[in-house]
């Protein structure tokens, strides 16, 4: 097994930054939720991070491969910021464009967080989870000292991943079956989405694609069953998908996915290569109506009987 790359401390956890793309107005910022306690909050999202990196980390080792800095940049986003208070969402922001600089220590400070104790009281209920299991978590404050990390004596990658994924449910008041449920309906409107995204993205590189069309394609996706903090998310993003816009610091639905562990990434490798299965071929404009039957016909075979 590859050695872990060295565990990042707290100023280190940074969450990914996208590029915004050009720009259409945009539409009116998502309604604020209830705030959670403020404290209560920033450890939630501290500790998702934790568990994002380490089971990073842990994923490249069990498959003994090492992890790319795009790894990193990906699992240095947990979701939950938005629940955060305002002054540490802005803190942080500022923090993921100067790494070496912990901008969040202050605000920490004044909502009482310190981070040797969330780490130890993760510790503890991962050790409750699995006492044969102990990754160090990745929490340090300031004027800590980063110790050392030998894996071989962290435990089974197989057997830290489970108990990892069982310590994010937990956090997040969940048990483990409803954490697995929240995520399949996560996943079976991503898949949608992802479909959607496709025709839209790659008409739009052709002879281009009508908002009415664009509408047409996303007006079907249903999230009932959803959690609540996705579906908010989704009606936040929905109107930049109508517009083509599927990137930039204003959309959250990526952040919700993380939280609930549902892979963007592996949907989309899978809407690609159900693509090269049926040898689907960038249009031109003269093929473009012949590419969008394809996709139909795609997507009624990915998504039927779900």
């Amino acid at each position: 097994m590859n050695p872990l790359h060295p565990l990042l401390a707290f100023s280190l956890l940074l969450p990914l930054c996208r590029h915004s793309m050009a720009s259409d107005a945009a539409p009116t910022a998502i309604p604020a939720p209830k705030p959670e306690a403020p404290r209560q909050a920033i450890e939630q999202f501290l500790g998702l991070t934790a568990i994002w990196m380490l089971e990073m980390e842990w994923t490249h080792a069990y498959a003994n491969k090492t992890p790319k800095a795009e790894d990193f940049r990906n699992a240095m986003l947990a979701a939950g910021l938005q629940q955060c208070p305002a002054d540490f969402q802005e803190a942080w922001l500022r923090q993921t464009a100067r790494p070496g600089r912990n901008y969040a220590a202050p605000v920490l400070r004044k909502y009482g967080v310190r981070l040797k104790d969330l780490r130890e009281r993760l510790q503890g209920k991962l050790f409750k989870i699995n006492p044969r299991v102990h990754p160090p978590i990745p929490l340090y404050d300031e004027d800590e000292q980063i110790p050392r990390m030998d894996p071989r004596t962290c435990g089974d990658p197989k057997a830290i991943l489970e108990a990892l994924a069982a310590l994010r449910a937990q956090i997040m008041g969940l048990t483990p079956g409803q954490l697995a449920r929240a995520r399949q309906s996560i996943e079976r409107v991503m898949l949608e989405f992802t479909l959607a995204y496709m025709e839209t993205a790659i008409c739009m590189d052709t002879a281009g694609i009508r908002e009415s069309q664009v509408r047409e394609l996303f007006a079907s996706i249903r999230t009932e069953g959803c959690p609540e903090d996705f579906r908010r998310a989704w009606q936040h993003d929905l109107p930049f998908f109508l517009k083509g816009r599927f990137t930039g610091l204003e959309l959250t639905l990526s952040a919700v996915c993380k939280k609930y562990g549902a892979d963007e990434q592996e949907l989309f490798l899978k809407v690609r290569r159900k693509m090269k299965e049926w040898d689907i071929q960038p249009p031109t404009p003269q093929t473009q109506d012949a590419f969008r039957r394809d996709m139909r016909e795609i997507r009624e075979n990915m998504l039927g009987g779900r």
